[in-house]
């Protein structure tokens, strides 16, 4: 079937499948419905994105169902499933840390000094390298593990425990296999608000309720009287906040989603159009494949630039159209780190210093003397890597912005037999020659149709 052809169906059953999920009256222009759902098709590939779960395996249902009115059926095999959690959540210390703090044992920057072993090359190193060492060496990118005793939702029990002061004066947490201890009554509450938010602790002269901002145990005669500006009420917010996110984000890993009764495999890394997403939303995965295509795709170009003799400036022309187009192919939605532009950075500085003439590193009676990166860019005519970063982001949100098709089509009348429905374009509008003015459109300006 031509491309084209198997487009045109595709839109058509798109254009049901929304009808019938939201109905006639949808608002598309609802900032939350744009932002909770999310619907891309590409020939035969898509991509469903949906903040709840019913909603979304219902969605499931009903596309492979009108799919299926055309003689298309889903793949099962092929279709996978990802749940995108916060790449970096905060959280208090795991109980193995936080009984070895409160023992003295070790501390935490000694645990993660300890030496550990590779289970695949046997090599020894720190443990806090271990991870860094899977993703470099042997492209193994280890699962987010989240805490799963953060689990603050509302299917929790919550247990109230009474704290009873000892001889020595202090009180000791009631929470079985916890080693906390405080001095006074309001410290283990502060106690209880951070290793145990769940729960709730009551001692024989003191019964306080929580604040309904931070969560801790607070005296009714403080509580709006200046206790929810103070520091400590903010901080407990903000570990609210990422307590939430834990929980929510435990309860997504354990979600299953099915097509014909089949259950859909859920993978936390998946290939689509050529971009690597994980489920963490880190990119350090699609980087280093990058990496390794353009290694691969500089040393086959690079033996004709040498072959030929070719000028620095000449090839850094090359690398640019070439190897550069692979090493970036999809940066203009990474999430770039530190580390991940130093590894871009590095292999960017070592093919110049392979390009150049002049500033090339030499090898002396004390080692190796290196030129200053300035000087080598500068030789082949390069920037560096940060900058064409940058600049593929402005391209493409430039093209997004400025383009004429959104002004051609608001112009445009509705022909005959198509949806009744207005959509942002169809309001009329003033053109300005081929395409119209900030002026003469606020509304699509403003952000409501943007979003789109």
């Amino acid at each position: 079937m031509s491309p084209r052809i198997f487009n045109i169906m595709v839109d058509a059953v798109v254009r049901e499948w929304l009808q019938s999920m939201f109905g006639e009256n949808v608002d598309i222009n609802d900032r939350e419905q744009v932002a909770s759902f999310v619907a891309l098709f590409y020939a035969d590939d898509g991509i469903l994105a949906d903040r709840c779960a019913i909603r979304h395996q219902m969605a499931i249902d009903k596309l492979v169902t009108l799919f299926g009115r055309v003689d298309l059926r889903t793949n099962t095999a092929k279709t996978k499933c990802v749940a995108f959690v916060p790449g970096r959540i905060r959280t208090r210390l795991s109980e193995r840390a936080y009984r070895q703090r409160q023992r003295g044992v070790e501390t935490a920057r000694d645990w993660a000094r300890r030496r550990v072993q590779c289970d695949i090359c046997y090599k020894e190193m720190n443990a806090s390298s271990l991870a860094q060492h899977l993703e470099a060496v042997h492209d193994v990118f280890r699962s987010k593990v989240l805490d799963i005793d953060l689990d603050l939702s509302e299917d929790r029990p919550e247990t109230t425990f009474r704290a009873q002061q000892h001889e020595d004066g202090r009180f000791y947490c009631p929470v079985p296999d916890c080693n906390g201890t405080a001095p006074t009554p309001w410290a283990i509450r502060r106690h209880f608000a951070m290793r145990h938010p769940g729960d709730l602790v009551h001692t024989p002269d003191e019964q306080y309720p929580r604040c309904g901002l931070c969560g801790m145990q607070t005296n009714p005669d403080v509580l709006g009287r200046g206790h929810e500006e103070t520091a400590l009420c903010r901080q407990g917010q903000e570990r609210r906040t990422q307590y939430a996110a834990v929980a929510a984000a435990t309860k997504a890993l354990d979600i299953r989603f099915t097509a014909y009764g089949d259950e859909l495999e859920r993978v936390e890394t998946f290939k689509y159009l050529g971009r690597l997403m994980t489920h963490d939303d880190n990119d350090a995965q699609a980087v280093k494949v990058n990496l390794r295509k353009a290694r691969k795709c500089w040393g086959r170009v690079s033996r004709v630039l040498r072959s030929e003799n070719a000028t620095s400036r000449v090839c850094g022309m090359f690398y640019k159209a070439t190897v550069q187009a692979v090493l970036l192919f999809g940066a203009e939605t990474w999430n770039v780190s530190t580390a991940m532009l130093a590894r871009l950075e590095g292999f960017h500085i070592r093919a110049a210093y392979r390009m150049a003439r002049t500033h090339k590193p030499e090898q002396t009676t004390e080692g190796w003397v290196y030129p200053s990166s300035e000087d080598v860019l500068e030789e082949t005519g390069l920037h560096s890597m940060e900058h064409y970063i940058r600049v593929r982001r402005d391209t493409i949100a430039a093209y997004i912005v400025h383009q004429p098709f959104f002004y051609v089509c608001r112009g445009r009348e509705r022909r005959r037999g198509s949806r009744p429905r207005q959509f942002w374009w169809d309001q009329p509008m003033e053109l300005d020659g081929a395409r119209g003015t900030a002026e003469t459109e606020p509304d699509f300006w403003g952000g409501e149709a943007f979003l789109l």
